[in-house]
């Protein structure tokens, strides 16, 4: 009697390699959907991107480092919308980056609620009657502190071309911590009383508040510099300051500024060439620092201008200052960024070392005009050269082995602080005034951080990580397949 096939070698061993085959079809299927969780979990992933856009810098762990108070973080959507969801091109970035800040600090806590399912949970956070939370929205909260934040806060949008050009979620984020636990804000300082147009100056107290300062009016003639200010701006002055002349110290607005640069503070000063001549005591500090005013005169250059006039001139980046590493980068680029200056007077280097009683002031250009410019008085060409648009004086003091500096930035126009030019990224106006934030941040400030920029998301590896992953899909997967079937054909040998 003949055996039945279904008692055949053939189909005992062909059934055993189907289940073998389907077996390990569901196990690999199982692995892949346990570890695509835990990966999304624990956030096991590498980041190639060019920018690293998706990994937290180590200048955002120091920062947070001191920081202990609990912070929750809410996104009003669930995870896989913002991973997956109509806006998740975008909103990855920042759940993201707040996965790894629930990762590597335990007082920051991300938590996903749906907005639509659950509207009550957000209540609480209205902070006013203009407040809107909607799916996109990304909630802030340490004790009764609350910020909220719409998803194009966290990124860089181009008017002209309307699209989001660059990821600034990290300072974002870190920038509302700080604000919501309440954390020591250094402070910067715009003087007053003395004809000072504040309100152009608005654009440039955006830009402090959004790197971690507290911004502040001071009436220096009556009132002192806080302990906390760790920058003192000057901004377009049309009278002069008190000096030697007050009837006491506590009117005498030059000594003030002289006692706050001997506290290792940092001063900005932005005169226009209209009323520098008005300015006799602030000029005559100035020159104590190494740097004069050129008065009634303006700088142009039709060869390197955005201006029809040439008035509006395109400046050059100085290597060599204490400054330098901030342009370093922008520099090395094939077309570094322009930075721009409108109505500007030159700025004289009156020495560049060895200034001061001490003899440890020292003087550099940080930007000047290109060689074809011209120097214009009374409309008239008196010469051509490169000027100095802004200069840089430090004063530098051991104590205890340990180096502490003062600074004196000086812009020949108030322009350069010009919104148009700061809100722009085709110029890095913005990148220069970073430079005197970072110069003078004895506490952390956040003007450490970029942007990423996302002009270019294509995943990006070295020849060696390449070759790396070549020799592991094209070696080590067939040799763990070749292995297993090694094994299963010794085993239907001796069954």
């Amino acid at each position: 009697m003949r055996n039945s096939f279904y008692q055949t070698r053939k189909f005992k061993y062909g059934t055993a390699a189907t289940a073998f085959t389907i077996a390990f079809i569901a196990i690999v299927v199982i692995f892949n959907i346990i570890f695509s969780a835990l990966s999304s979990k624990y956030m096991w992933y590498v980041d190639m991107t060019t920018d690293k856009v998706f990994s937290l810098s180590d200048e955002a762990k120091d920062i947070l480092s001191d920081i202990t108070d609990d912070v929750y973080i809410y996104f009003a959507s669930e995870p896989d919308v913002l991973m997956n969801g109509t806006n998740s091109s975008f909103m990855r970035y920042v759940y993201t980056t707040a996965l790894q800040l629930d990762e590597n600090f335990p007082n920051i806590h991300v938590e996903c609620v749906d907005v639509f399912k659950n509207p009550s949970f957000f209540r609480d956070f209205y902070t006013t009657a203009a407040t809107d939370i909607d799916s996109d929205s990304v909630v802030l909260v340490s004790g009764k502190e609350v910020r909220v934040y719409a998803l194009e806060a966290f990124f860089m949008y181009d008017e002209e071309t309307q699209e989001y050009w660059a990821y600034n979620g990290e300072k974002k984020l870190l920038s509302g911590i700080m604000q919501v636990t309440q954390t020591e804000t250094p402070i910067v300082s715009f003087t007053m009383q003395h004809g000072e147009d504040l309100e152009s100056a608005a654009n440039l107290m955006n830009v402090f508040a959004e790197n971690g300062f507290a911004v502040e009016g001071v009436d220096l003639s009556t009132t002192e510099l806080s302990d906390d200010c760790r920058i003192l701006v000057i901004y377009n002055p049309k009278y002069d300051f008190i000096g030697s002349e007050a009837e006491g110290d506590s009117y005498n607005e030059i000594q003030k500024i002289d006692d706050f640069l001997d506290e290792y503070g940092c001063l900005l000063v932005y005169c226009d060439p209209e009323y520098v001549d008005n300015l006799t005591n602030l000029n005559e500090f100035l020159e104590e620092w190494g740097i004069s005013y050129v008065s009634n005169a303006y700088i142009r250059d039709k060869e390197h201008a955005l201006s029809v006039d040439g008035y509006t001139v395109i400046t050059e980046y100085q290597s060599g200052s204490a400054l330098a590493s901030i342009y370093d980068d922008l520099s090395a680029l094939t077309t570094p960024p322009k930075t721009i200056i409108r109505k500007a007077m030159p700025i004289e280097i009156l020495w560049e070392s060895g200034g001061g009683l001490s003899g440890s002031r020292n003087v550099v250009s940080i930007l000047k005009s290109y060689d074809t410019s011209e120097l214009v008085v009374n409309g008239m060409v008196q010469e051509t050269g490169a000027y100095n648009v802004m200069t840089l004086s430090c004063e530098t003091r051991v104590i205890d082995s340990e180096h502490y500096y003062s600074y004196v930035i000086a812009a020949g126009s108030p322009t350069f602080a010009n919104g148009s030019y700061l809100n722009s990224n085709a110029y890095a106006n913005e990148d220069v005034l970073s430079a005197s934030m970072k110069a003078a941040g004895r506490e952390t400030v956040l003007a450490v951080l970029n942007f990423k920029p996302l002009d270019d998301d294509s995943i990006t590896v070295t020849t060696a990580v390449a070759n790396n992953w070549t020799v592991a899909m094209t070696l080590v997967i067939p040799a763990i397949v070749a292995l297993i079937g090694i094994v299963v054909i010794i085993r239907r040998k001796h069954a």
